[in-house]
């Protein structure tokens, strides 16, 4: 099963009684699943889509995201999932640069297409997703004879440093990377997962419930994460995938404790999509009993590296490299410092993370010249991330190459001095990035959000013994709150436009 619509039917066709998806108000079975996608897909089909059609998801409705979003694929589509709080700037902008030919909305979503599709060439039709689902379920879809390189969904990039880029994952790149990481993760159809995480993402859509539907196991599907009840819902489970805003949720609230402690039949926690910080990590654990099982990966690569289930589990680090995964460290000028096949590794040896993997996405939806930028001649992809291997060659990321500030010659790493500043007790926590300096090039400032009455000089101190010169902020900034993205990525271009 080299495809990821093989690894799909494999479990709708040997699992049909068994719960694929519960939510709040719904158990459906992987045969009501496989049937209602299937659904899905012979009305596309019959409304004229062609394989390699885009169709767009636009719905806050995460159960008819999921069947729309399967149907789109056995019908031999390309899903786009798109946020649904997309405006109608943003949405015009994503409809005509992918071309697509349909759009699944209702509600506030649907009154938004509805206002710009006479501007959208390509679009053939705006479908409601309920309807879509409801219609009569003897409706076959012609099966597709689906190839290894066939696209299979299309995931934009956020546009944080210039346009959105469509990354296209194909078939084969996404059973790949799913295999793999059902192997690291050690996920069977015992398994019970809890998503709370947003569909239009990579982490929950794919890490989270791919990987659940080709291991036939069962996925809780919550409409959003809510710490009290998501914290109720994880005595039920035994995998729970977060991003770090999450825990922090949990640590804010006084029944953490009493309820982790319910918390028997949980096997794994995860945690990704943002640094977490390292000061709450030993709290974090002691309640939970259990280690953090940190990773890292992106849109375009899916999960290229996690700490090992049986440890050791070095806070601070993204672990191993997964099966079929091969990394590299570049200097600037394209000088490989280390790998991660090297027998010796030296923490004190930063560069940027190269990739090379059959688990990439294939292209960037009609920007050759994107794809070009970021592949060298020997097929390694180029993250923007910079890192470390420790002595037993796992992985540290140190920030993104973007993020790097240059004071007079030197490397200033913000990661670095944010576990610092992260560290004093009146700090709740940071965000350190570089603004221009006439003579120096770059100074370091810090946004700081304070825990409790904050003495600006007192930190400064405090910086100033544990780091060298060059590192220590030289403007704070107290802020309420750090700006952050959908999935907790503190935006750091916002911070340096209004304090610079």
């Amino acid at each position: 099963m080299n495809t990821f619509v093989e690894l799909l039917r494999h479990q709708f066709v040997n699992n049909p009684d068994k719960p694929a998806i519960i939510n709040r108000i719904d158990t459906v079975t992987f045969a009501e699943l496989y049937d209602n996608a299937k659904t899905v897909a012979a009305r596309l089909q019959q409304s004229g889509l062609k394989s390699g059609d885009r169709v767009i998801l636009y719905t806050a409705d995460k159960l008819s995201f999921l069947i729309i979003h399967l149907g789109i694929i056995l019908s031999g589509g390309v899903s786009l999932p798109l946020n649904f709080d997309f405006t109608k700037e943003e949405m015009l902008f994503f409809l005509n640069d992918s071309a697509a030919q349909f759009v699944f909305a209702s509600g506030k979503q649907a009154l938004v297409i509805n206002e710009i599709k006479s501007q959208c060439t390509n679009l053939r039709a705006v479908i409601n997703p309920a309807k879509a689902i409801a219609e009569n379920h003897r409706r076959q879809p012609k099966e597709i004879n689906v190839q290894a390189d066939d696209p299979c969904f299309i995931l934009y990039s956020s546009g944080t440093t210039g346009k959105p880029k469509g990354i296209v994952h194909t078939q084969a790149n996404v059973a790949s990377s799913l295999l793999s990481l059902q192997k690291a993760w050690r996920f069977v159809p015992d398994d019970i997962l809890l998503n709370v995480l947003p569909l239009f993402h990579i982490h929950g859509l794919s890490f989270a419930a791919h990987l659940s539907f080709i291991s036939g196991s069962t996925m809780i599907l919550e409409d959003k994460f809510h710490p009290l009840k998501t914290m109720e819902q994880i005595a039920n489970v035994t995998v729970f995938m977060a991003v770090p805003t999450m825990y922090y949720a949990f640590l804010r609230k006084p029944e953490f404790k009493t309820n982790a402690n319910k918390w028997t039949k949980t096997r794994l926690f995860t945690c990704g999509s943002a640094p977490i910080q390292a000061r709450v990590l030993t709290e974090l654990e002691a309640i939970l009993k259990s280690p953090l099982i940190n990773r890292y990966g992106m849109s375009e690569s899916h999960v290229l590296t996690s700490l090992p289930l049986d440890g050791p589990f070095p806070h601070g680090s993204v672990g191993l490299p997964l099966d079929g995964v091969e990394i590299k460290l570049l200097t600037d000028d394209d000088r490989t410092l280390m790998t991660s096949t090297t027998q010796e590794h030296d923490d004190k040896i930063v560069g940027e993370v190269k990739v090379k993997s059959k688990h990439l996405f294939s292209y960037y939806w009609n920007d050759p010249a994107a794809l070009a930028k970021t592949f060298d001649k020997d097929g390694y992809f180029s993250t923007g991330d910079l890192g470390y291997f420790d002595e037993l060659g796992f992985l540290t990321l140190v920030g993104r190459k973007s993020d790097l500030i240059i004071i007079s010659g030197f490397n200033v790493y913000p990661a670095i001095i944010e576990r610092v500043i992260n560290s004093y007790s009146q700090v709740k926590e940071s965000a350190v990035f570089g603004i221009d300096h006439q003579n120096k090039g770059e100074k370091v400032a810090a946004a700081v959000v304070a825990n409790g009455n904050l003495d600006i000089d007192e930190l400064k101190k405090y910086c100033a013994r544990r780091l060298v010169n060059y590192q220590v902020p030289t403007h704070f900034e107290i802020i309420d709150e750090l700006p952050r993205n959908t999935m907790g990525k503190v935006l750091k271009r916002s911070l340096k436009l209004s304090i610079a």
